[in-house]
């Protein structure tokens, strides 16, 4: 199996830079140029923040409201009713176009060339953008999504479409980029409000909702989903997944979370699998278990003093695999017990925490 889950750290956006606080986290990207991640802050800056965490304004006066899509050494950015280019070298602003017509501009996606879309949540619309020359990009509306409201959008090159997903009852649609009809792609996704959507190296495709706040990662043909809960995940917003890190950033409220992957499983056999397992990659403690049907479970840690330190899971759970990161839960070192209960499945395990 490839993709396991590796890791989980966090930066935390409430910290102080040059003064002032950081807030409202709506869109995150790589940028594998200078390998930093870009993030929009309150909707008045754009920040960089460092591989070891530290955080910098990106250009002077640059901002961007909800998505932004890296191409080639070009960040493209939502402001308003505009989408904007900035050079990722020099921080400099490269190209400004307004879209006719724009209500609520959203999410964004690229073909990694020549193209972008932008899906218009209030409208309802998706608009493409032709970013051949940045001095004269031309916008064209190329759908409208009827009752749906779009948010979240992605390229899938392998299917020549867009796939993109949908706000209040959650769906995932595609836009087909050869006659621009939208069809649905999975009708009932058991969330609410899903917001962002992006795929890995393998072709998974993760999507991020804030009811329940979560991400859930499908395979290529949607036919396979999982549950992967995030410690202290807060309105998971516009995800990025840098596949030349195999990292998964996941922007919300006050802060950035990073769930690294790796490419080979490590101490995991997919086969022999069953109800639960425990294990163990860069030293912090991964659970996996799957229940048969949807019930009611709670899933606490408990210090070796038998008082509960940390409630990860409570209430109803849905069907299916689910992958519980268990580090960055502020957690002091040392010997704890992970206790999962429901109708189903019950387990009492001892876990480390580095």
């Amino acid at each position: 199996m490839k993709n396991a889950l590796l890791l989980l750290t966090s930066v935390l956006l409430t910290s102080q830079l040059y003064g002032q606080s950081l807030a409202g986290v709506e869109s995150v990207e790589y940028d594998p140029i200078n390998n930093r991640y870009l993030a929009s802050s309150d909707n008045s800056s754009i920040v960089a923040i460092a591989p070891n965490g530290g955080l910098s304004y990106f250009g002077s006066g640059t901002s961007a409201d909800y998505g932004m899509e890296v191409v080639g050494n070009t960040l493209f950015a939502i402001v308003g009713s505009t989408v904007r280019g900035y050079d990722l070298t020099t921080e400099m602003q490269v190209m400004n176009v307004s879209v006719s017509g724009a209500v609520f501009l959203n999410g964004m996606a690229s073909n990694g060339s020549d193209k972008l879309w932008v899906t218009d949540f209030n409208a309802r619309k998706i608009h493409e953008i032709d970013i051949t020359n940045l001095s004269s990009p031309t916008v064209t509306q190329v759908a409208t999504t009827g009752s749906v409201t779009p948010n979240g959008i992605v390229y899938d090159a392998s299917n020549n479409r867009c796939l993109f997903v949908t706000w209040g009852t959650g769906t995932i649609r595609e836009m087909s980029l050869s006659d621009y009809t939208i069809s649905t792609v999975v009708a009932s996704t058991g969330l609410t409000n899903i917001d962002g959507i992006d795929y890995d190296s393998d072709g998974n495709w993760f999507i991020s909702s804030w009811s329940p706040a979560r991400i859930t990662k499908y395979t290529n043909d949607f036919s396979v989903s999982e549950v992967i809960t995030v410690s202290g995940i807060n309105n998971p917003a516009d995800i990025c997944y840098a596949v030349e890190t195999d990292t998964l950033a996941i922007p919300g409220w006050n802060q950035v979370l990073f769930v690294g992957f790796e490419s080979n499983t490590v101490g995991i056999d997919e086969e022999l699998f069953e109800t639960h397992e425990i294990y163990y990659n860069s030293g912090y403690p991964v659970v996996r278990f799957e229940l048969s049907t949807a019930q009611d479970a709670s899933f606490n840690i408990i210090d070796m003093s038998g008082r509960v330190v940390y409630t990860v899971l409570e209430g109803m759970q849905p069907a299916g695999k689910q992958t519980v990161v268990l580090s960055s839960v502020g957690l002091y070192s040392g010997n704890y017990v992970c206790r999962f209960s429901s109708k189903e499945l019950s387990f009492t395990d001892r876990i480390v925490v580095p």
